[in-house]
């Protein structure tokens, strides 16, 4: 598997959201740890499609989400594979954050745990551009070690098979790197950092050109020390 990181110190990346932007009522990011992530698909999304920020808070440095090759078997979530302990997935217009396992061939990964919405969100989906953040809390529980670092891809999936399933359709999957197989890691210990697509993002599945709806051609993801 090949790894790839990106890391901008100094000031932060604004990322600059429109469309419809979700807040919990009454609350600040006044003293919160935030990451802030986006993805640009290149036309509107599919809103019967899944697409996931997918996140890995175990600091092995070897391993991170990666993309189900195009002829892994349906056996498991349908999701995705390699590292990862939490996600964000968008579907049918709802942003939702889940505690869940990946796709490992010949193992049932346990069913993902909702754990509610994120911090905030932001849905532009008619534009082709999804962002959503969280504080570390919520992917941190009480009582652990502080975050030190996040592996993390962003990943489209047009159709979710579970063992037993037809597709219906052929997959499609996209995801940062050549077939997706490579993740970014974002550093939480050294104040505001910044990772984007100064690496390449995969434009064939399985040898298949990626539909527009599923193709991504722009994702960011900031890390905010609260103050």
């Amino acid at each position: 598997m090949r790894r790839t990181a990106l890391l901008v110190g100094g000031a932060l990346g604004v990322v600059a959201f429109g469309g419809c932007a979700e807040t919990p009522a009454g609350v600040s990011n006044l003293g919160l740890n935030l990451i802030q992530m986006s993805m640009t698909m290149k036309s509107a999304v599919d809103p019967n499609a899944y697409y996931l920020f997918m996140l890995n808070t175990v600091a092995n440095n070897s391993a991170g989400p990666t993309v189900l090759a195009a002829d892994t078997p349906f056996l498991g979530n349908g999701l995705a594979t390699g590292s990862y302990d939490y996600y964000v997935e968008y579907h049918q217009g709802q942003f939702e954050l889940f505690m869940g396992e990946p796709e490992s061939q010949g193992v049932t990964p346990t069913p993902a745990q909702a754990l509610g919405v994120p911090y905030s969100y932001n849905d532009s989906s008619s534009v082709g551009t999804l962002s959503c953040t969280l504080t570390t809390g919520q992917i941190n529980p009480a009582g652990n070690p502080a975050l030190t670092q996040v592996e993390m891809n962003f990943i489209t999936v047009n159709e979710i098979v579970l063992p037993g399933d037809v597709p219906a359709t052929p997959r499609q999957s996209c995801g940062v790197g050549s077939d997706g197989t490579q993740f970014l890691t974002l550093l939480l210990q050294n104040g505001n950092q910044i990772v984007d697509n100064g690496i390449p993002i995969e434009t064939t599945y399985g040898g298949q050109p990626i539909s527009p709806a599923y193709q991504i051609v722009n994702f960011s993801a900031n890390y905010q020390t609260g103050s």
